[in-house]
């Protein structure tokens, strides 16, 4: 039986037109009607999911996973798990990134901060209106007060992401999960920090267990999560990985999928 759904948002929940589709509003809501419990798991900034969370009517105690699984938030704000990048690897990372000329995001209590704001910044803000910040030197800007941000986010031209992700898995596997969840991102978190790790702490602190779990997603970031979930549902639109861990191929993001997967599994 189903007790908790959890959505990734970009390219899942969200149409191409980044909003939700009546047909997935009607689902969730009559989902929550009948007792069960839904939530968001998302590479996005808990600001960049918060209206979201709101337009889905979920109440301010009930937690969302944002940054890829490294920091869980209630709609009302309130941090409720953290597992950041430690300060002296995320600042390695940063020089190392900024010294091949990347364009680097980082992540810190909830704002944006990058050197400048060029083209590939636009292109992110495109997609996510968050408060940004250009700070000129980012290792200089992270040495103050040692800060270990969530996430750290390599914005490339599509054509050169997986050598950059080769370059950095090869430097910094070990120590972090590197994942492309768009085309153009490379997102880097601690090496335990995931949406499913993330997940299994909600689903604890819940009561229930990861049997009792509807994980719905599409991309890299969200392969985990469909393979531990008591059921995992991928969208058409998926990448080949996702599907490959899901239990099920519902609808692509435009047509319904979350609608699908939760009348399919979930509503009685």
């Amino acid at each position: 039986m189903v007790k908790l759904i959890v959505s990734d948002l970009d390219d899942t929940l969200l149409t191409d037109k980044l909003t939700i589709s009546q047909a997935d509003m009607d689902a969730i809501a009559q989902a929550q009607a009948q007792g069960m419990i839904f939530t968001i798991a998302t590479g996005r900034m808990f600001v960049a999911t918060l209206p979201f969370a709101k337009q889905l009517g979920l109440p301010p105690e009930r937690p969302i996973i944002c940054y890829n699984g490294a920091v869980v938030q209630s709609v009302s704000g309130q941090v409720v798990y953290e597992n950041p990048i430690r300060h002296e690897l995320a600042l390695d990372i940063v020089e190392y990134c900024t010294s091949q000329g990347w364009t680097t995001n980082v992540y810190y209590h909830d704002a944006l901060y990058v050197s400048e704001i060029n083209s590939d910044v636009e292109y992110y803000l495109s997609f996510a209106e968050v408060p940004t910040y250009p700070v000129g030197n980012l290792g200089e800007f992270l040495k103050e007060e040692r800060k270990a941000p969530p996430k750290i986010l390599i914005i490339s031209p599509e054509e050169l992401n997986s050598t950059r992700q080769n370059l950095l898995v090869e430097r910094y596997g070990q120590d972090t999960q590197i994942v492309q969840s768009k085309r153009r991102y490379l997102e880097i978190t601690s090496a335990d920090a995931h949406k499913a790790s993330a997940l299994e702490w909600v689903v604890q602190k819940l009561g229930i267990t990861m049997g009792e779990v509807l994980a719905i997603g599409d991309s890299n970031n969200d392969v985990e999560m469909l393979r531990r979930a008591g059921i995992g549902v991928a969208v058409a639109n998926a990448v080949p990985a996702a599907k490959t861990a899901a239990d099920y191929i519902a609808a692509s993001n435009s047509e319904g999928g979350v609608a699908e997967a939760i009348r399919r599994y979930a509503l009685v």
